[in-house]
């Protein structure tokens, strides 16, 4: 709810003035570095770097699915608090054309075939294979990612856009406009983040099947996107932007966030429990693979380290308001998203824990090159919408 007194002040547009641009500059010196690490890494050992940079681009690729949700699901709802934080996530869609781009290397046939084994020569003529090959076959593997991709960069390039044309002249029906095609655009959203997320990550293991999986992926999704708006907010304000922000905001980020990380857990252990309870093969040997060595420790570090620790961090009110502790717990879990998808992709790798130094130098890269784009990206716009019809509501709200 908001209150409203009789006198509003509507803060003026806020832009990244030229003191951020040095940390572009480092942003820029760190991926020319990296991208030659890369390529000598890709030399040395092509099998390392494929899924080196898979995890990198995977981690920064689901921050920017999941702000594509929570960008939609505003305009679905209506939702007047998040107006001051949207433009974060809108700016971190203005990336998605770039992670097309920094997708490609993983369709080179060196680093392909390794990543997605149905597609290598020995597996061609698999019997399992062969009778999934109406879905497995490599023109329409390329086909389902050129539609991800033209999808999520033109239906979020198209969000952010028409919120930013809105602070030219406050044009209520762009809002209204947004809000009727938000619903198909979650429904969309939700078929595609399942249909790549299997064909992506639970694809690395073609044999394996779960009935939670996209669920699962989209959990992950949405959870890692707020917890990247919460530092990325943190770092704004920092530099002395966004100060009309206040606890209110921060109290209504940090419940979604405890409740989003709640429902990681449901998904997590619900999928966990389902293939244990059947106990069928096609199922079981993603754990059978997971839970061998010393990986079965970074399983406990998970149960613990993304559950139990920010659930019983999150409870107490006092720090869903302050957004210093608000902000540690937010990168802890953005942390723990690291560990997440590396206990996902290296096992099919590391046969155990035995993290290579590619796994970092691709990391920084992607890690640079979207931070680099992000900072001239975010100093286009203004941080916030500026005539939005409901940021008198979302400057006064309440809990």
């Amino acid at each position: 709810m908001s209150a409203h007194p009789h006198t509003i002040h509507i803060p003026p547009p806020e832009r990244l003035g030229p003191g951020k641009f040095p940390l572009s500059a480092l942003f820029a010196g760190l991926s020319v570095m990296g991208l030659i690490l890369c390529f000598v890494g890709a030399m040395i050992n092509p099998a390392q770097f494929a899924f080196s940079w898979f995890f990198a681009f995977y981690f920064f690729f689901t921050i920017a699915l999941g702000s594509f949700f929570w960008v939609t699901l505003h305009y679905a709802c209506d939702s007047d608090w998040s107006v001051l934080a949207r433009r974060t996530w809108e700016n971190i869609l203005g990336l998605l054309p770039l992670m097309g781009l920094l997708f490609i290397p993983l369709l080179f046939p060196t680093f392909r075939d390794v990543l997605w084994t149905w597609m290598s020569y020995d597996n061609l003529s698999s019997h399992e294979v062969v009778i999934r090959s109406m879905y497995l076959n490599q023109p329409f593997f390329y086909f389902r990612a050129a539609f991800y991709f033209a999808y999520f960069i033109l239906a979020g390039l198209y969000f952010r856009n028409y919120s930013i044309k809105q602070d030219l002249d406050g044009n209520p029906i762009l809002t209204r406009r947004m809000h009727d095609h938000s619903y198909l655009s979650l429904v969309i959203m939700g078929l595609l983040i399942t249909f790549l997320g299997c064909d992506w990550l639970a694809g690395l293991d073609w044999r394996w099947s779960s009935s939670l999986f996209g669920v699962y992926n989209f959990a992950v999704c949405a959870q890692a996107s707020l917890a990247a708006c919460i530092v990325l907010i943190a770092i704004l304000r920092s530099g002395g932007y966004l100060q009309m922000m206040n606890h209110e905001h921060f109290y209504l980020m940090g419940k979604l966030l405890f409740g989003f990380t709640i429902f990681w857990a449901y998904i997590a252990f619900g999928q966990y429990l389902l293939i244990w309870y059947a106990n069928i093969p096609e199922e079981t040997i993603f754990y059978n693979d997971h839970n061998r060595g010393h990986w079965v420790y970074v399983t406990y570090f998970l149960a613990a380290g993304k559950f139990l620790f920010p659930v019983t961090y999150l409870l107490a009110q006092d720090t869903k308001k302050s957004l210093r502790a608000l902000t540690f717990i937010a990168a802890w879990i953005l942390f723990m998203h690291g560990i997440e998808l590396y206990w996902f992709i290296m096992p099919y790798t590391h046969h155990g824990v035995c993290p290579s130094w590619q796994d970092l130098v691709a990391f920084i890269t992607v890690g640079s090159i979207l931070g680099f784009a992000f900072i001239r990206i975010a100093a286009s716009s203004s941080l916030f919408p500026t005539k939005d019809p409901r940021l008198v509501e979302c400057l006064t709200i309440t809990n």
